[in-house]
């Protein structure tokens, strides 16, 4: 077995090799260097897959040695995956498990992985489709489909997939249904420029119910603005109104303009005072247009509350809070919010659910800036687990596995990032706007 280090010369070999590459002087000989770049990247991903399956079982055989409960092993091994990767711990979580999955039951995709014939886009497809199955049967439908491995679209393989699955196991495919029924759930995204994505997961007649609703009220309002002329020179289309009856619908409001809310708004005080356009930016969000701010300071229906937020001048880092009680308290754990914007921990695309004691509170860690983090739940239950370790300063943030490996990410706010600018300190580095629609008549 190689060491790490001659690995390590290896890759770098390679990656000189291919960065050395330049593109071809005719059409047909770009398109041979794509198929070909391609092919290498899914026999990497085979290796990568077989690795991570051995590091796996390396590690559970350590801990079965170590005597460590079965419910306790492999405790935050799909966080170390995908910090490895450079991914969330729940995209690590699916990399694992499609790495098992490849390296037990799904051999003839490991094979088609390999040779370049699938892609792991399409591998991960396979185990994610049948990973509610017996052994048995995934290995009759690695076996079934082996034929059609890198000929059926995304959609062809997981049509195909779940037919099999039914047909095999038609009771486990009841079962799944209803665990699916369980996890119902309602999500918000960021989309494009100053909008949001909200959707619901929901069982297929609950979500065909929601939007027959919408439908017919749609239909209603759109016959009732046919019949009334319209002087006002600007009329909606069907999916905009629909759009503001589910607003309407879910606020109880009258207008889908006048719904109550309440949101931050990080805002460099140049933006509002004077000319410039740097975008404002909302804590679990991202950014928006700063004319589409400056448009809500001038909605007459919006009450305003400006707040001064100081700032380092150098590299806009917020000034530090600090208390002796061990809960953090409101003005601290908004402080964490704005300047970490979702979990900390690198790649993990999380919301932020706790303001956590980097160095723990029953071992002397003290509830202060500099030894706050703002993590989701999970990777705040997962630090505890034995070999993890969280460091570092308000600036930066360590985050150790139990293999030793140390992964470093600045802890700046996401706005500084955007429109700082290190010269002597205005009055305020940035304003913080508390953003609240009045209720409708």
């Amino acid at each position: 077995m190689e060491t790490g280090a001659m690995i390590a010369a290896q890759v770098q070999e390679l990656t000189a090799f291919l960065e050395a590459l330049s593109p071809e002087t005719s059409q047909h000989a770009n398109i041979e260097l794509v198929q070909q770049l391609e092919k290498a990247k899914r026999a990497l991903a085979a290796l990568q897959a077989k690795a991570t399956h051995e590091f796996v079982q390396q590690r559970q055989a350590q801990e079965a040695a170590e005597q460590v409960p079965t419910s306790e092993q492999l405790k935050g091994i799909e966080a170390e995956v995908g910090l490895a990767r450079q991914e969330s711990a729940f995209i690590g979580a699916g990399l694992t498990h499609t790495a098992t999955a490849l390296c037990t039951v799904l051999p003839n995709t490991l094979a088609a992985l390999a040779s370049g014939r699938v892609s792991e886009y399409h591998a991960r497809i396979v185990a994610e489709q049948t990973n509610h199955l017996s052994d048995a049967h995934r290995l009759e439908i690695d076996a079934a489909i082996m034929h059609r491995l890198g000929r059926a679209s995304s959609s062809q393989l997981r049509k195909l997939l779940q037919g099999h699955a039914y047909r095999l196991d038609p009771r486990a495919a009841e079962q799944r249904a209803a665990q699916n029924a369980r996890r119902r759930r309602v999500c918000m995204e960021p989309a494009t420029d100053g909008m949001v994505s909200v959707s619901a997961e929901l069982p297929t007649h609950q979500g065909l119910a929601v939007m027959d609703a919408l439908k017919k009220r749609t239909d209603q309002r759109l016959a009732a603005a046919h019949s009334t002329p319209d002087t006002s020179g600007s009329s909606l289309d069907r999916e905009q109104v629909m759009a503001d009856i589910f607003v309407e619908l879910l606020t109880g409001q009258t207008t889908a303009s006048a719904v109550n809310a309440e949101v931050i708004v990080l805002i460099h005080d140049t933006t509002v005072l004077g000319a410039d356009n740097i975008p404002a930016w909302v804590p679990g969000y991202g950014p928006l247009p700063a004319g589409m701010v400056k448009h809500w300071l001038t909605d007459p229906d919006m009450q305003k509350s400006l707040r001064r937020m100081y700032t380092r001048p150098q590299d806009g880092q917020i000034v530090a809070l600090e208390s002796t009680r061990r809960r953090f308290p409101d003005g601290l754990t908004k402080m964490l919010r704005i300047r970490d914007d979702q979990c900390a921990t690198p790649w993990c695309n999380s919301p932020v659910e706790d303001a956590d004691h980097r160095h723990s509170w029953s071992k002397g860690g003290t509830t202060s800036w500099a030894n706050s983090t703002g993590l989701c739940r999970r990777c705040n239950q997962r630090k505890e687990n034995t070999g993890w370790a969280y460091t570092g300063t308000p600036d930066n943030l360590i985050v150790t596995t139990p293999t030793g490996h140390s992964y470093s990410v600045g802890t700046r706010p996401p706005i500084a990032d955007i429109g700082h600018r290190n010269n002597d300190p205005p009055t305020f580095e940035n304003l913080v706007i508390d953003v609240a629609w009045a209720a409708a008549a």
